[in-house]
């Protein structure tokens, strides 16, 4: 089956057939010559759709995902409440969103993409490009890699089949105090209109670090209009499963062998708290850390973490960014001591 037979049958799907034929669909096979500053989104994705006008303002869009896996946030269901939101957002008499500045980016970025001939690159290659230039102009690590935050960040889930009712709402989250409740639907986040979940995911991406943004919702024929508060570090996010910020994952570059009950009450550490002991071999940080084989480590920044070592590999990697300098916490000769120690 050739992509134009499986994009006839997928059409014919959940009714999408019938609003499907109110647009022209376009598959963009290529991103060189597009502009990018049009065509702004998680790079990190299964795939986006975007609805927009002839004068390239942007409708709605469609797509994204999560640690989960490719499709957990998408449904033919949901693909088609979007389409048709997006037909009603241009037929209605609301005021249309601005269509973005032009940009020469993508154009310079085919250029210079290594290849040594202009020529078509994967997303993930983009949004790695993007980090650089974000990162040469002095944008801090976090700034780059907590971009698109999901909407859980603020407390709150939306459905897959209908993108912005909102699911579920956790008690004393940034949503839940604001006075959104399961059942009401979005209407716009930071001034974006929001039909999906990848419309709140680009209404995020614009809200500040700290401070407070505009959320607009309906409950029943009452709309509903206030200030969400965000406190510093609620963008954070696991980036582990985002082909472009390898290279910004943290690693604690300590390792060893747990201690045994017997050996943590003799220090005087509590059973379920993690205790190893540093192998002989040390890492590059580790050693000019000054850390040495056969410390007792317990952890970073003074936290009491209840896990294995195993578990703390895992645990440094969703926590800490490239770069971060951490205190480590360890047992030397009976005598605890704290190192800082520069993430790699």
């Amino acid at each position: 089956m050739d992509c134009r037979e499986f994009d006839e049958q997928v059409v014919r799907l959940e009714g999408i057939e019938e609003v499907a034929q109110s647009f022209v669909l376009v598959r963009l096979t290529r991103i060189a010559d597009s502009d990018l500053n049009v065509f702004e989104f998680d790079y990190d994705l299964t795939m986006m759709i975007f609805f927009i006008d002839a004068d390239e303002r942007v409708l709605g869009r469609y797509g994204g995902r999560d640690d989960r896996g490719p499709d957990t946030r998408q449904s033919l269901a949901g693909l088609r409440y979007t389409m048709q939101a997006a037909l009603d957002t241009y037929h209605s008499e609301a005021e249309l969103p601005p269509r973005p500045q032009k940009t020469r980016f993508a154009r310079q970025m085919m250029d210079s993409n290594g290849s040594g001939r202009r020529g078509c690159i994967h997303c993930h290659d983009v949004k790695e490009m993007l980090n650089d230039r974000r990162a040469r102009q002095g944008a801090p690590n976090y700034a780059i890699a907590w971009r698109f935050p999901l909407p859980e960040n603020l407390g709150l889930t939306l459905e897959v089949d209908r993108g912005n009712v909102v699911d579920t709402v956790v008690p004393g989250g940034p949503a839940a105090n604001a006075g959104l409740k399961s059942g009401d639907v979005l209407e716009s986040i930071n001034g974006t209109r929001v039909r999906s979940f990848a419309d709140a995911q680009y209404a995020l991406d614009k809200a500040p670090v700290a401070g407070q943004t505009r959320v607009v919702w309906r409950r029943g024929d009452q709309e509903y209009d206030a200030a969400l508060r965000l406190e510093r570090g609620w963008r954070k996010t696991d980036i582990q499963w985002r082909p472009s910020m390898y290279n910004m994952v943290g690693a604690p570059r300590v390792f060893g062998d747990d201690l045994a009950p017997a050996e943590k009450a003799a220090l005087g550490i509590a059973e379920k708290r993690m205790a190893f002991r540093q192998r002989d071999s040390l890492s590059t940080q580790a050693r000019k850390a000054g850390i040495r084989p056969g410390d007792i480590i317990l952890g970073f920044n003074d936290l009491v973490l209840e896990m294995d070592a195993y578990d703390f590999q895992h645990y440094v990697r969703r926590e800490f960014l490239s770069g971060d300098v951490v205190q480590v916490n360890l047992i030397r000769g009976g005598k605890r001591i704290k190192l800082p120690m520069k993430i790699q």
